[in-house]
């Protein structure tokens, strides 16, 4: 439900000459600020007929440095009572996460670029105490030729409750190019796009993503306690820069897998379910200063 920011479309980040370095510097500095509208349709809990809509809200700000975000969601319930962890009122309204985050993008020679990327979060249900987790991520990129590139490295995401580390590996092909086909292909994040123009991309991926949720003490699910979703989801949508500040872009959302798992206060696990597959769109409005 949360995405991890990975930004792996800086594996083809090169410097040419020392005027083309300005230049890449004023873009990797630009201050950009963002509104994004989610929605999920309603999806049962496999084996239940208890289901949920999501819809989520999130607003940015930031340049390829650095950052700052926060983000609501919130559910609508049917025939929650069917459920089994109900307990006489309704699971979850609404949650929040806010995030702070940085990048160091690296050149080490002609061939070999890394980047790092650093966050601190909370994510909760009402109360803030005992919901705040960190990120990192660090990969190597080896540029093969002027199009083709490689990536290795990982990604881990601490909390008290529960700590994830998976790889980071990936294939990419002309991945800041503004014409034609360009792709990343690889974990946790898969890209296609083909730019029709400078100002249109067509595009279509899939992301994987972790996060620990700290429930409310009053939770209808687990009071005082935890949730961790894990989720896959697919996009198809489109970009359009309509002038140089302002760039909008609408996708198609599926999602193929949701899973979660319930903890209590204790950091215990309680239980797990899975969500069954759904759709739903992203309506994405970003300014450049």
């Amino acid at each position: 439900m949360k995405k991890i920011t990975l930004f792996l479309f800086m594996s083809g980040f090169t410097l040419f000459a020392e005027e083309q370095k300005l230049s890449i510097l004023e873009q990797i500095t630009q201050p950009k600020v963002s509104f994004q509208s989610d929605f999920l349709s309603d999806a049962k809990f496999e084996g239940y007929e208890g289901s949920v809509k999501t819809y989520k809200q999130k607003i940015q700000i930031n340049n390829d440095i650095m950052g700052f975000s926060y983000s609501r969601w919130d559910f609508d319930w049917d025939r929650e009572n069917d459920l089994p962890f109900y307990q006489d009122k309704t699971p979850i309204d609404s949650m929040n996460r806010i995030k702070l985050y940085a990048n160091w993008p690296l050149r080490i020679n002609e061939k070999w670029f890394m980047l790092n990327s650093v966050n601190v979060n909370t994510t909760y249900e009402k109360e803030m105490s005992h919901s705040f987790g960190a990120g990192i991520t660090s990969f190597f990129s080896y540029k093969i030729d002027d199009d083709h590139a490689v990536q290795l490295g990982a990604f881990a995401n601490y909390h008290s409750v529960k700590t994830l580390a998976l790889p980071v590996i990936g294939y990419s092909y002309r991945a800041r190019e503004t014409d034609g086909l360009k792709m990343v292909l690889g974990f946790p994040r898969a890209y296609i796009g083909y730019q029709i123009s400078p100002e249109v991309l067509l595009n279509a991926g899939m992301i994987y993503s972790q996060a620990v949720i700290r429930l409310a003490d009053d939770s209808g699910i687990e009071p005082g306690g935890y949730s961790e979703a894990k989720d896959f989801q697919a996009n198809l949508g489109f970009r359009y820069e309509i002038n140089q500040h302002f760039e909008l872009s609408a996708d198609l959302l599926y999602a193929l897998k949701r899973d979660f798992t319930i903890y209590n206060h204790n950091a215990d696990e309680v239980d797990s379910h899975s969500i069954e597959p759904s759709m739903g769109g992203i309506l994405k409005l970003k300014y450049l200063f």
